[in-house]
C-alpha cells in the first residue's frame, strides 16, 4: 500500500491541512466505519468512476455517487465501501477551509455527501481528467494545488470572528467555556452562530463537542491500556456517563468496544461481515 501526503503552499495552506494519495489499499473487509471529526474531505476516485457508501440504517444497502465527492462536515458516522477505493486521492480541508470554494453556506452540507459535479459542474470532471493524465504522485499534487486555487469562488479569507474562535477551539478545545470565547468577539451570540455555521458548517457548540471527542481518540490511539475515567476528565468531561453518551452518539460504539477494534487510523473501524 502506498500513502503519500503533501501540504500545499500559501495561501492554500491556510485552508487545507493536506492533500493525500492512497494506492493499493485492499483490506480483507469491504466496509469501514468512518467517524466524524467536523472537517470536510474532497475524495477523487482514480480507479473507478464511482464512490459507494452504505446506508447507516441498512448496512447492506449501497448509495452510489460520482467519481468525486465532497464529504460534508459530519457529526454522524458513515460507512464506506473499501472495494472501489483502491486508488484515491483527496483534500483534507481545515475547519472552515472549504468555504471560499463554495457558492453556498457550508452548513447545507452537514451530514451529507455530494457528487463534486453538483457543486463545481464540468470543472469537477476536468480536474479528475487532469489528475489521471499526471504521471507521478508529485505531479498529481501539483495539478491539484494549481487547480484548487483557480476554483475559489470567494476571497481566501474567513470572517475574523470565525478565525479567532477556531484558533481558540483548536488550541484549547476543552479548556475554556464557549461563552468565554464568544464573549471576546464583539458580535451577538445569534449573529456569531449564524456566521460559524455558514463558514464551518456546524454550530460552535457542536464543533467543540466533536473536537473533544477527537481529542479522546488521539489520546488512546495505539495505547496498550486505557483508564477511561482519567481520559474523560483530562478531555473536559464532567463525568464518565457524559463521556460515554457523547462517545456513543458520535461513533455508535461504546469506548471499550472501539478500543478493541482500532485499526489503521483512529477514525476508521473495520466492519467484518
Amino acid at each position: 500500500m502506498l500513502l503519500q501526503t503533501y501540504i500545499p503552499q500559501t495561501p492554500l495552506s491556510g485552508f487545507v491541512d493536506l492533500f493525500w494519495y492512497l494506492e493499493g489499499y485492499n483490506p480483507s473487509h469491504s466496509k469501514e466505519l468512518t467517524l466524524p471529526d467536523g472537517s470536510i474531505e474532497l475524495v477523487i476516485n482514480l480507479r473507478e468512476d464511482k464512490i459507494k457508501l452504505y446506508d447507516r440504517e441498512n448496512k447492506d444497502q449501497l448509495r452510489t455517487y460520482g467519481s468525486s465527492v465532497i464529504c460534508g462536515p459530519h457529526t454522524d458516522f458513515f460507512i464506506i465501501d473499501t472495494s472501489v477505493e483502491t486508488t484515491v486521492m483527496g483534500i483534507h480541508f481545515k475547519p472552515g477551509g472549504i468555504y471560499p470554494f463554495l457558492k453556498m453556506p457550508v452548513n447545507e452540507l452537514h451530514n451529507i455527501h455530494v457528487s463534486l459535479d453538483t457543486l463545481w459542474g464540468a470543472k469537477a470532471d476536468e480536474l479528475r481528467e487532469m489528475l489521471l493524465l499526471s504521471k507521478t504522485v508529485d505531479d498529481k499534487f501539483r495539478t491539484l494545488e494549481e487547480s484548487l486555487i483557480k476554483l475559489a469562488s470567494r476571497p481566501l479569507i474567513l470572517h475574523p470572528a470565525v478565525s479567532f474562535v477556531l484558533n481558540e477551539f483548536l488550541s484549547l478545545p476543552f479548556k475554556r467555556p464557549l461563552s468565554d470565547v464568544v464573549g471576546q468577539i464583539g458580535l451577538s451570540q445569534r449573529r456569531f452562530i449564524q456566521l460559524f455555521k455558514e463558514e464551518v458548517g456546524l454550530s460552535p457548540k457542536l464543533f467543540s463537542r466533536l473536537r473533544r471527542f477527537q481529542e479522546v481518540l488521539k489520546r488512546i490511539d495505539h495505547a496498550k491500556s486505557v483508564n477511561w475515567l482519567d481520559v474523560a476528565i483530562a478531555c473536559g468531561y464532567y463525568d464518565q456517563m457524559h463521556f460515554i453518551k457523547d462517545f456513543q452518539a458520535f461513533s455508535s460504539l461504546n469506548p471499550t468496544d472501539y478500543f478493541s477494534r482500532q485499526g489503521r487510523h483512529h477514525n476508521h473501524i473495520a466492519i467484518h461481515d
